[in-house]
């Protein structure tokens, strides 16, 4: 889907067509600097739009890839619960330190799995566990699994960080070009003014298209019911 920002890059290229074809506006005029200044934004906003785009394929990118490594990190959590539940038959009170965390927060979840990890690690709590077919380094894993999942949250922050700071730029950018159209449009009309062909043709190269609205659904008016005559049955 085009966005607001390639409308406005297209505009600014339109604009550029414009100045190519009417060479004849004095150069002693603002408008060889405005022309200069335009054709920077139009390069400028092009490396910024494509960041962004890059920038957006990682952020995705990294919420599948932090998707998958919290649920690696849940299951190895949910098979210590599990483990620690059928302990708690002979040891009650045993799987008290090693329940799921209720709800889908991240932090909840990396707090309770560090808290299983520390939990575990006495000697006799770990042969426990092993007495009941658990790996030996299943300590190890459940640590491995949090440091993954915790390099996926970073790196994702860090995506979604360098996105956002390319449409800054991006905003930046468009709003420079903005202006100069504002000024360019200032020395058309002044120099054209009498040669409204030409005007027409600057209309439609600085017009900038707007997205489609959309339509609202249309409300339905419930019928009334009918109330009963006088005498009749309700």
């Amino acid at each position: 889907m085009q966005t607001l920002h390639q409308r406005r890059r297209e505009t600014f290229l339109r604009l550029k067509d414009f100045a190519a074809t009417h060479p004849d506006i004095p150069a002693t005029t603002v408008w060889p600097h405005l022309v200069t200044e335009l054709d920077t934004v139009i390069s400028d906003l092009g490396s910024h739009i494509a960041d962004e785009a890059a920038h957006d394929g990682a952020a995705s990118q990294g919420t599948d890839l932090r998707s998958s490594a919290r649920e690696a990190l849940r299951e190895s959590m949910e098979r210590i619960a599990r483990t620690a539940r059928a302990l708690n038959e002979g040891h009650p009170g045993f799987n008290a330190q090693f329940r799921m965390p209720v709800g889908n927060n991240d932090e909840d979840l990396i707090g309770a799995a560090l808290g299983m990890a520390n939990a575990a690690s006495p000697a006799d709590v770990k042969a426990r566990f092993l007495s009941h077919a658990m790996p030996a380094d299943f300590i190890a894993d459940l640590e491995g699994d949090i440091a993954e999942f915790q390099t996926k949250i970073t790196k994702q922050f860090g995506s979604v960080g360098d996105r956002k700071s390319s449409r800054v730029l991006i905003n930046q950018k468009v709003e420079y070009g903005m202006s100069i159209k504002r000024q360019m449009d200032s020395v058309v009309r002044n120099h054209y003014h009498d040669r409204p062909e030409v005007l027409a043709e600057w209309e439609t190269a600085s017009h900038v298209e707007r997205g489609a609205r959309r339509k609202k659904a249309p409300v339905e008016v419930p019928e009334k019911e009918e109330s009963p005559r006088k005498g009749e049955p309700k």
